[in-house]
């Protein structure tokens, strides 16, 4: 468990980065143009019936959201954009939150919140807001950081809310639990393993009471059948080599070049948190497509990448962001008025580059290294 940390300083600045995340993911919405494909239909039917006898879609068990914002008056669209506008941008506070938790300065800390919100992710969630991801996405940093703080009990029920929304609520768990198994801390490892393996049988409860009592099914969804290959295996035959690496790479863009450096340099329970969410990771990938599996892991990738991020000098560090942003306005939300993705991505990759160049060269004693000293 992390150690307490005062964190006064945190909520005394992140009133200004709320509202700053919020006034770019508004224009994404108001820029966005309208989804298609889209899950609306489906999703406007669980929310208008919530439990709706013979539903044949993966979707249909996935009924907290649709139920909550089909309750609120207004058109459709903006709608759900409000609420995916509202959820990425709390998700990246709490994002912050858990790295300032974690021990990151704070202008990694102000970076991570940043880079969280306006990653092609979260970009991608408000130009097709027809889902449970925005919620989700919130829950798992707030989720980890609750586990972190020994409150296990609110971890659990919070996760089991979650579940109602979509199944990822429950890895934050198994990730904690093997963070822990990692640092050899066994009693805590087994209380958290029990948590998740709970909060996974009322999830499978679910889905059998609504496949029993109201002929729900996944009409022949591909992330339902993980012995053909799972999703992994039709997005791999409809998509070319050079494809599926740029949507792999697209989904953390520049930051994945700091990944590797920012581990090492990242605080002993930040990296026993990224270790332990590999096999999560690998078993998302596989039944999801994959760039979108990636991004569920973004509260624990994009805290590794600050750390390298934010040596640099403010004013560069700064200049990354808006070229990340501006290259995901393409990649992530689908907007056509801004220039094409690839001459902002370049220079995020030159800065990220150097970045790295820089961090690998610092001392380990400077003072620009972005972790906390306690």
């Amino acid at each position: 468990m992390i150690g307490f940390r005062d964190a006064a300083p945190f909520w005394r600045t992140a009133g200004w980065h709320v509202a700053g995340v919020l006034a770019v993911l508004a224009v994404v919405a108001w820029l966005a143009p309208a989804p298609w494909p889209t899950d609306q239909g489906m999703m406007e039917k669980v929310g208008q019936g919530v439990v709706v006898a013979g539903c044949a879609d993966l979707n249909c068990f996935r009924m907290l959201v649709p139920a909550v914002l089909e309750s609120l008056p207004g058109p459709s669209l903006p709608r759900w954009r409000v609420y995916a506008v509202v959820a990425n941008a709390a998700a990246a506070v709490a994002t912050g939150r858990l790295a300032f938790a974690l021990g990151l300065a704070p202008n990694a800390v102000t970076l991570t919140i940043w880079l969280a919100a306006l990653g092609a992710g979260s970009f991608s969630t408000v130009y097709h807001p027809y889902n449970a991801d925005p919620l989700v996405l919130c829950l798992a940093p707030i989720i980890t950081l609750i586990l972190l703080r020994g409150r296990t009990m609110a971890a659990g029920m919070l996760a089991t809310a979650g579940i109602f929304a979509q199944e990822f609520a429950a890895a934050p768990l198994y990730i904690a639990a093997a963070a822990s198994a990692l640092q050899r801390e066994w009693p805590v490892f087994r209380t958290r393993l029990a948590l998740a393996v709970a909060v996974t049988a009322a999830w499978v409860a679910l889905q059998l009471v609504l496949m029993s009592a109201f002929n729900y099914s996944y009409n022949d969804n591909p992330s339902s059948k993980p012995l053909a290959g799972g999703y992994l295996r039709l997005w791999l035959a409809h998509v070319t080599p050079a494809t599926a690496a740029f949507g792999l790479f697209g989904a953390f863009g520049a930051v994945n070049l700091a990944l590797p450096l920012g581990w090492r340099q990242s605080p002993p329970a930040l990296r026993a948190l990224c270790v332990g969410a590999i096999p999560a990771l690998l078993a998302f990938v596989y039944v999801a497509t994959p760039e979108r599996a990636l991004w569920n892991f973004y509260f624990l990738a994009i805290p590794v990448g600050a750390v390298v991020l934010a040596q640099v000098p403010p004013m560069l560090s700064w200049l990354f962001v808006a070229a990340y942003t501006l290259a995901n306005f393409r990649i992530g939300a689908q907007v056509s008025q801004v220039p094409a993705s690839r001459y902002a991505l370049a220079v995020s990759i030159a800065i990220a580059l150097f970045a790295v160049v820089r961090a690998w060269r610092a001392p380990r004693s400077s003072p620009e290294l972005s972790i906390a000293t306690p």
